[in-house]
């Protein structure tokens, strides 16, 4: 359920506020960024952002809800971000029930790449077709989009 009082309070801060959805599709929270308030990011719940309903089979599961933006304007639907780096296991039943493909791209530093290798080893082991997306340098999904690069190049990882 969305907290009204901390989504109120974020908004009062100035903060950019997103919504987050659970995997019936809907709103049950928001996160809210800053440019000059510590955190940067404050999130009332857990969840996705982006279309967590896509069709499309191939799904691209970011740490950056600037990223899902960034896919949009693209016209591409099928870029989700994760609040934070965590995947419950109700996810992870949900892309295998509707056999979703995952490519991880989260950053490229350190903490993400350990954070996508456990993410793709919890999907791996439920059954669930995971593939990492990885980069020789320390870029997140934002930085790689903002390159000129497409969010159809990422999908390539499968082939």
């Amino acid at each position: 359920m969305l907290d009204i009082v901390k989504t109120e309070d974020m908004l009062k801060e100035g903060r950019t506020l997103f919504p987050i959805v659970n995997l019936a599709g809907e709103v049950c929270g928001a996160i809210g960024r800053s440019s000059t308030l510590q955190p940067r990011y404050l999130a009332t719940t857990k969840g996705f952002v982006g279309n967590i309903l896509t069709e499309e089979k191939t799904i691209i599961l970011t740490e950056g809800f600037i990223d899902v933006l960034l896919a949009d304007l693209q016209k591409m639907d099928n870029v989700i971000g994760v609040v934070g780096t965590y995947i419950s296991d109700e996810a992870v039943e949900f892309f295998k029930q509707n056999e979703k493909t995952v490519i991880l791209f989260f950053a490229q530093d350190e903490f993400g790449k350990k954070a996508a290798a456990k993410t793709a080893e919890k999907l791996s082991t439920a059954g669930v077709e995971v593939y990492v997306f990885e980069s020789d340098t320390a870029m997140d999904m934002q930085q790689y989009l903002m390159q000129g690069n497409s969010v159809e190049s990422i999908m390539e990882i499968e082939t």
